[in-house]
């Protein structure tokens, strides 16, 4: 959790590591509310997992343990 701006509508950061059979999948948000943006990111590490599970391709993929700055 890393606040992004300081004063009352301050936006904060929020990254999530979810590990799963000795993988690591991250989420990440930032929202006013730290809250949301915590249930953001663990929403996304979750769909990343649920993704690599999807797709067989749990272990196989390195790209999915890196977190995305993108947001939700």
């Amino acid at each position: 959790m890393q606040s992004v701006t300081a004063g009352i509508d301050a936006l904060g950061e929020v990254t999530i590591r979810l590990r799963h059979d000795e993988r690591v999948y991250s989420g990440y948000a930032a929202s006013t509310d730290i809250i949301v943006a915590s249930a953001q990111a663990y929403v996304n590490a979750l769909n990343r997992l649920y993704s690599a599970m999807q797709n067989g391709k749990l272990g196989n993929d390195p790209e999915l343990s890196i977190g995305s700055r993108a947001g939700v």
